[in-house]
Order: C-alpha cells, then structure tokens, then sequence
C-alpha cells in the first residue's frame, strides 16, 4: 500500500498526499462513483422504453397532417374529413427551398385521392367535351365547381386561380400529392419546362421564371390527346434514351437537377429582396437598397469557392500558431499588454479631444427615426464622450496597477501557456477529439427531438369551432347554426368534427323554399393534441434526458482531454510521452471514470433544469405584470446562473483531480477546489491573463485571415469580380472566429489542466532526488527552484 502522511502546507494547512506520488495513477485505479454510473445506465434504459413506447404508439402523421389554402387540416376537419391528401395548384412553385419558411405561394386544395390522370387545360380544352372537362377539374371548392356551366367559365375560373390549369399524374407521399412520372414521361414532358428548340430528351430549363403566368400561356403543352394518355399508360413501342440506367432513373434525376438549379435561381432574387429591405432601414429607406441587396447575395454565390478556402488556410494557420507559441508566446504577450495599454492612452486622447470639441460645438439634435440618426445623435452629445474618456481611463489605471503588482505572475502565466503550447503540439490529435464529441451531440439531439415528436403525437386531438378569416384578414360572418348534438356548440368552443358536419349548417331561401346546406366559412377545425399525465411525464423525462446526456458528452469530452495532457505533465522526460496517449486517456476513462462523469453532469442538469421551469414560469406570468413576482423570478434566474456558473468551473477542475489521481467525484472536487483557495491570486492572475492571450490570438488568426481574403480579392480581379470584396471578407471572418476558438478550446482545457498539475507538482516535490520537480526548466527558474538530481537522472530535453 502507498504510504499516506499527514503534513502541513507553506499555509499551515493540512495536506495529504502519498509520498511515493510521481503523476496519475495507471495501474492500481478503481471504478469511481459506480452508484450514479448504474443510475445513469438505468436512466439511459428508462429513457429507450420510452422512446420505444413513443415510436409504437405515437403517429408523426398527426403532427405532418397538410393544411388547405382554408386552413383545414385534410381528413380531420370538418368538410375535409374524407379529403385526406393535399393537391398543389402549381407544384412547380413549391420547389423552392425557402418554402419551408415562407409555405408554398399556389392554392392548396384537400382532395379524397391524387389525381390518376393529367389534365392540361390550354391542351385538351379542343379535344375533350365539356363534361369530360368538368370532371377532370379541381377548384378550391365544390361550389366554385358547380357554379361552371360551359368551358368559358372554365377558362374564367382558371384565369381567377379557382381551378387547377393543369396537373400531372400525382401519387401520395405524406399525404401530399406529389407527381408521379410513368417509363414514358421522358418523352411529354410540358414544353414550359423544356428549352425551346431543343429535343424534349434534352430537359434543360428556361433560364427564366418558367412557372409564372405569362410563360406559362405562351408556352403550352404541346401535348396531343394520345400524348396526354401515354402519361398515365405508356405505349408499348415508345422509345427510351439509350444509356445505362433505367429511363425512370434518368428522368427523375435530370428533372429534378434542372429545376432545382432553377428554384436556386429564384432564391438569389428573393434573398437579394430580404437582404435589401435590411438594408433599407441603414439606409434611410433609399430605393439603392434594393440594388445593394442584389449585389451582395450575387457576391455570396460567387465567391463561394474562396470563402472555403480561406477557411481551410485559417485551420492550417492555427495547427502552425499553436505550435510556434511555445517560442513566441512571450513576445506576444507582453506586446499585447503594451499595446493595450498605449490603445487606452490613446483612446483618452481621442475622447478627450472630442468632448472638448463638442462643448464648444453646439448642435441641434436630429430627429429622424431611423438608425443612422440616432448613432449621430449619441456621437455629437458631449456626454457620451465625457464618460467614455472616464471609463477608458479608468481601464488604463486598473491595467497598469495589475500590470505593475502582478508582473511576476504574469511570468508564470507565459510559462504555462507555453508548456500547453508544447502538450498540444505533442498530442495533436487532440485538436480534432472535439470532432467526436460534435458527432454524439449531434446523435443526442436528433434522438431527443424524435422521441419529443413521437410523444407530442400521443394523444386525442382536440377541436374548436372557428370561423374562417377573408382574404383581407377580416372574420367572416357566416350564420352556421347547429342543432341537436351540436346545439351547445359556439365559436371557439370545443366540437366533434363528425356531429359538427352533420349537425351544423346554414339555411338559404330560394323559390320560398328553405335549404340547409353545409357551413363553409365556419368550421369545427383542429387545435392541439391532448397528451394523458403520463404522457406529459415522458416529454419530461426526455427534456431532462437530453440535459444529462449533453452535460455527459461534454464532461466525458474534457475529462479524456484532462487525462491526455496531465500524463503530458506527469512525464519526467517528455520525450519519453508514451505513443497513443489519448487513446489511453479515452480507455482510461471509459473504464473507469464513467461514474463520475454522470455525477457532474447530474449536477449541471439538474440546475440547468431549474432554469428552464424558471424561464417558462416567468413566460407565464408576464402577462399579469406583477413587480414582485417579477423581482423574486428575476433573483432566482440570476441566482440559478451564478450557481450553474460556479458549477461548471469545479466541475472541470474535479474532471482534471480525477484524471490526476482517480478519486471521485466529491473528493476530486474538494481537492481541486482547496487547491485552488491556497493559490487564489495565482488562479486568478492565470485566468485572466490566459483568457487575454487566447481572445488577442483568435484575434490575431482572424484578423489575418480577413486581411488576406481581401488583398488576394483586391489584387486578383481577374480571377472573380465581384461588386463588394467587403462581403465574402466578412464572411470569412465569422467563420475564422469559430474555427479559432474550437482549436483555442482543446488549448485552453490543456493550460487548465497544466496549471493545476503545476500546482501539485509544487506543493508535493522539493526538487530531491526522491521528490524532483516535473515542471518545466523555465518554471523553475521563475519560481527560483532547482532539481538537485544526479547527471544520469537529469531530464531531456
């Protein structure tokens, strides 16, 4: 057994620790927090019964039920209910992938089944009678349908959008009808979607807008009454484009590239729209905005291929700064500093000078609405720089007293980052662990979202008694009256669909006769699924559930990193880091750290938990404005915060005890954090200064990467011209920033674990032949400390 001593500390302090202490423990480690690892695995088990009940029970087609231009959901509402799938006017307008968010601009109609045939109105208004015309119609409703009597108000209803132009052979998927090509399609596709001249095998698109009105008439299907059967039953002789795959195969796909790379087309125009109306409001509403929206969506499209680039040059300059941080972290440092600090001195000249100049400038304020009037408002009051050349100032102060007291410290700081400069650089594999724990993040939230909808679905649907809005957004007025069973039913109350549909209806006089016919502007329409209690239980347990398991992923993540850079530490000879140390630091905590991994994350989880019932209770009762609920929601939020904060940081430094010593969850967490109480200034002193260095690195990787884009854009005109080199420079920047600080997190866990090793490594070793430093040549030299060994026993370098 490893001899434990009681001694005391250079505080006076009880310390324990093993005299034979030499780095983190391989060989004689031991299962931590075993209790809370099986309340996980039971947790994890509970969770798949769930999931499991959900996917067998729920129906997702609850929640992707298709709405009508009405607002009826198809086979559920009243006077849809035998209507169960959905019919496009115009498919072609919903291929576009903004439709998600702004929905499909043609009229939507609930249809019992799909169309089995195609109809094409400018085609077979010659060649078909009136009632095989009529038939073959779908409007939005059933009394637009009846009230056409010849094939003039066919051609009336068609112009006025009630009725379908044309439709193709459809089949239901998801209960939308969607077309459905024959073998022989190929060979009649509608001549609006082929180019002019061309042959019909050919599928290339108009470059315009082939879906509008106008084309639309000019270009008709030049389709005959045969051709128009061969849709539905291909003739046998028909002739199939000569290549490998199969016709319905080619024909699919070359369609489908087509029209997308159309719809792709019409998407530029309508971002360029929605980038110019943000624009307008900088630009006081100015019709140029418009253009300068243009010009910018069509420099993102172009210059693509630069933007990725650059991207991968900013990941290849990161690997290299890293690297040569061990060298050069000083000068950088102590030139960052500086150079804050004659910043400051020259930003309270600047305000000084301006304050001066605007107290003896006076203006009249501006008073338009917009953005820009208002910044110039705040730029020309002599107060606003009054206090900024108080507030600056009294930065300089504050840094150069730290800078001043804390100068040693800042020695330490340097050392340390660039001992976590050397780690990385001789583990570099750990730059790209994050990429796994990106990988089960995002396993977890798809899983937690797919069992959410599978619950959501699980329940009886409930319904109300609504009318229908008119076109100008007005309710209708409608005089439904209901009767019998559905006497009782009033607009918003609760409703059967069935006994609305039969029960309710509205009464017409005609001939001094009275007609009960169906109610169409009001409905009995659905609202929201009904969950039972326990259901409602599930949805949260799978909420917590997702809390844990991406606090578990997380923690997991940091604790492998931990252990990866504290054997780093631990080696005497750094040459001699043993080959697959983090697969090692992965094993090791796989095997045995696991439970206290859920233990922190346990912890986070619950508190982020009560966050999130505190945040919806506050959402709750905004409503009734109350100042005291407010100030004891707002406490409690605030309150909550500070504690999940203060969580996550004992949280890591219990990760990084464990991974040193291999003691669970709570002793890991009291050392560290006694650890920390006894070198306080130096936790501090190194936080800071760190964080400093790492934001002015991301900085200075950034910056350089938005400063090259633009010189090799400015200085290369004729390898793409674009209107504003401003645009993808700015776009490079943002996503620099990102991929910095992904590299600069592994960076950062590394000096976080470095430190505390440090930190042991000076209160347990003397620098004895028994008892040597681990630290660096250069930590010692600071610290004024020496390694007294043998020559034999001296570390290599």
């Amino acid at each position: 057994m490893t001899e434990s001593v009681e001694l005391m500390n250079k505080y006076g302090e009880p310390l324990r620790y093993d005299r034979n202490f030499t780095g983190p423990r391989q060989k004689d480690r031991s299962c931590t927090d075993v209790p809370c690892l099986l309340l996980f695995a039971l947790f994890l088990a509970g969770w798949g019964y769930i999931a499991h009940y959900a996917i067998t029970r729920g129906d997702l087609n609850l929640l992707l039920v298709p709405t009508d231009s009405f607002n009826r959901k198809c086979g559920m509402d009243s006077g849809v209910l035998n209507k169960k799938n959905l019919f496009f006017f115009d498919m072609n307008k919903c291929i576009d992938p903004i439709v998600p968010l702004t929905g499909c601009p043609t009229p939507q109609v609930c249809v019992e089944t799909c169309p089995r045939q195609t109809f094409v109105w400018d085609t077979m208004k010659d060649q078909l009678s009136f009632e095989d015309l009529h038939s073959r119609l779908i409007c939005l409703t059933e009394e637009h349908k009846a009230k056409i009597r010849t094939k003039s108000d066919i051609e009336q209803a068609i112009k006025d959008n009630q009725c379908a132009r044309w439709y193709i052979k459809s089949a239901p998927f998801l209960k939308r009808c969607l077309f459905e090509f024959s073998q022989g399609v190929c060979d009649y596709i509608p001549s609006f979607l082929l180019q002019g001249g061309r042959s019909r095998r050919e599928l290339q698109l108009l470059p315009g807008n082939a879906s509008t009105e106008t084309q639309l008439q000019a270009q008709v299907m030049a389709m005959t009454m045969a051709e128009a059967q061969a849709l539905v039953v291909p003739q046998a002789n028909s002739k199939q484009t000569p290549v490998e795959e199969e016709p319905i195969v080619q024909c699919k796909r070359r369609l489908n590239e087509a029209v997308i790379k159309e719809k792709m087309m019409q998407t530029d125009t309508r971002l360029a729209k929605l980038v110019g109306n943000m624009v307008a409001h900088f630009y006081n509403g100015t019709h140029d905005a418009q253009r300068l929206g243009e010009e910018i969506v069509e420099d993102l499209v172009n210059s693509w291929s630069i933007v990725l680039v650059a991207c991968f040059c900013t990941l290849v300059a990161s690997l290299i700064y890293i690297a040569l941080m061990r060298w050069l972290s000083a000068p950088i440092l102590w030139f960052s500093i500086f150079g804050v600090l004659i910043g400051l001195l020259v930003g309270i000249y600047y305000t000084v000078k301006q304050y001066i100049f605007w107290e003896k400038t006076p203006t009249v304020p501006l008073h338009g609405l917009n953005l820009q009037s208002q910044v110039k408002n705040v730029l020309q009051n002599q107060n606003t720089w009054l206090y900024l050349s108080i507030f600056v100032g009294v930065c300089f102060v504050v840094i150069l007293l730290l800078v001043i007291v804390l100068r040693k410290r800042i020695r330490i700081a340097i050392a340390l980052t660039k001992e976590g400069s050397k780690a990385v650089s001789s583990v570099i594999s750990t730059v790209f662990f994050p990429i796994f724990s990106w990988i089960l993040f995002m396993a977890a939230i798809a899983f937690a979202i797919g069992v959410g909808l599978y619950l959501g679905s699980i329940g009886d649907p409930s319904f109300r008694m609504v009318r229908q809005l008119t076109e100008s957004g007005e309710v209708t007025t409608e005089d439904c009256i209901c009767e019998g069973p559905a006497i009782n039913y009033t607009v918003g109350g609760s409703c059967d669909p069935n006994v609305f549909q039969q029960s309710c209806s509205v009464r017409q006089t005609a001939f001094f006769q009275t007609q009960r016919i169906s109610c169409t502007k009001t409905t009995c329409s659905f609202d929201s699924i009904v969950n039972p209690l326990k259901i409602k239980w599930a949805i949260f347990y799978n909420v917590f559930g997702f809390l844990w398991l991406s606090f578990f992923i997380s923690a997991f993540s940091y604790m492998v990193l931990a252990s990866t850079f504290a054997r780093w530490y631990w080696t005497f000879k750094k040459r001699d880091v043993p080959y697959f140390t983090l697969t090692r630091a992965f094993c090791q905590t796989a095997f045995y750290h696991l439970g206290t991994v859920a233990f922190g994350s346990l912890i986070l989880a619950i508190v982020r938990l009560i966050r999130l019932v505190l945040e919806y209770i506050h959402e709750k009762l905004k409503k009734y404005d109350n100042a005291v609920t407010r100030a004891i929601l707002c406490c409690m939020r605030c309150f909550f915060w500070l504690l999940e904060t203060f969580l996550k940081f004992l949280n890591r430094n219990a990760y990084i005890m464990c991974a040193i010593h291999g003691k669970n969850f709570c002793s890991s967490a009291a050392d560290s954090f006694n650890l920390i109480m006894r070198n306080f200034l130096r936790v501090v002193t190194l936080d800071q200064v760190t964080d400093f260095l790492f934001f002015l690195s991301k900085l200075l990787l950034t910056a350089g990467a938005g400063v090259s884009t633009y010189y090799f854009l400015a200085n290369n005109p004729a390898i793409i011209q674009l209107h504003y080199n401003a645009v993808p420079t700015t776009v490079v920047v943002i996503a620099a920033f990102f991929i910095t600080s992904v590299f600069f997190g592994v960076y950062s866990t590394a000096v976080d674990t470095l430190f505390l090793c440090f930190l042991e490594d000076c209160e347990r070793n003397d620098g004895s032949p028994e008892k040597p430093f681990f630290m660096s040549k250069q930590l010692m030299k600071i610290l004024g400390k020496k390694n007294n060994l043998p020559p034999r026993q001296r570390r290599g370098k």
